[in-house]
Formats: structure tokens, sequence, C-alpha cells
């Protein structure tokens, strides 16, 4: 079992030290007669010539460097508080043209932002709440009258709006018997 356990390190060790050479060779490069560059670890031109790479130098050592403390960093509370929740009406887009003869249709919110637990997502319909507030950023409409309508997407917490969408209007066309 120890031995095992020795085999692999030292095999490991050995391939490194072993395969340096290898990936340390020289690469050639040369333009054939259509003007293609090539490159290759073996010269299959007369014209090839040794690729040479600068020399690139080490990053600087940095001294005496103290701890980040990311609890309290400034940049940080400026972010939260920088930070708005905003809303918009990812679908359908303004001005569109819904066609569905049982007046179903979907419509799909964006935020930039999280909602906290107290907040909540509430869809008007024509300036008027569209079923209960909920946490998810789509809603599922169904039988809605023929005719142009509005949409907006509002943010409440503790029944007061916080955010809302830009209305936008769409128009919903259904196929009339006559």
């Amino acid at each position: 079992m120890i031995a095992a356990r020795c085999i692999f390190p030292t095999l490991a060790g050995l391939f490194v030290l072993v395969s340096g050479p290898i990936f340390a060779t020289d690469i050639y490069h040369w333009k054939d007669e259509q003007g293609n560059i090539h490159f290759s670890d073996f010269p299959d031109s007369q014209n090839a010539k040794v690729l040479s790479l600068p020399d690139i130098p080490p990053p600087p050592q940095v001294l005496n460097e103290a701890p980040v403390n990311w609890t309290s960093s400034p940049y940080l509370e400026q972010n939260q508080t920088d930070t708005k929740l905003t809303v918009a009406i990812a679908s359908p887009q303004h001005d569109a043209t819904l066609r569905n003869n049982s007046g179903d249709f979907s419509v799909s919110a964006s935020l930039k932002g999280s909602l906290s637990e107290e907040q909540t997502l509430q869809l008007l319909l024509d300036g008027k709440s569209y079923g209960s507030s909920q946490t998810t950023t789509s809603w599922r409409l169904t039988n809605i009258d023929r005719g142009t309508h509005t949409l907006t997407i509002q943010v409440q917490q503790s029944g007061k709006v916080i955010a809302s969408s830009d209305t936008i209007t769409v128009h919903l066309h259904r196929a009339s018997v006559q």
C-alpha cells in the first residue's frame, strides 16, 4: 500500500523533469508560394526561420501587502446604495400585434437587481391589476378581449409601488364570427 502511494508522485515528478526539454523546442516559420505563413517544430522548407519571442519579465513583486477587509469596503457600500431595482417588460414588445383566437398571451419581465423577500411584482392590464402580485417574472393572460391594451409591471413593497416599468401598448387580434 505504501509503495502504491509513492509510485504516482514519483512518476509525476519524473514526467515533469523529462518533458521540459520536449516543450522547449524551436519553432520555425516560413511562407509558401501562395503567401500562406506556416509554423512548425520542424523546418519543412529551406526558407524556414527560427521564430524568436521576446523574453517576458516576471510581474513585479508586491511588498507589504495589506489585507483587504471586503465587508467594510467603501466601494461595496457605494455599489449597494447605487443598485436600484428596475423592471422592464421583456415581451411582448411595445406596439406588438398579437394574434390569438382565444385571447391568450404571455408577458415576461426583466429585472435589474433582485427582489427582496418583501417585494412582489404586479401586472397591470389597462391600468388595473391583473391577478395577484407574485415573485415570478412571467404571466399568462387568458381570454383577453380583442383590441388595444396597455401593460405595465410594478414592483411593490408593503402595498406601495417602489418601481414601475414603462407602459407598453399591444394590439390583440381575435377572429370574429360573422
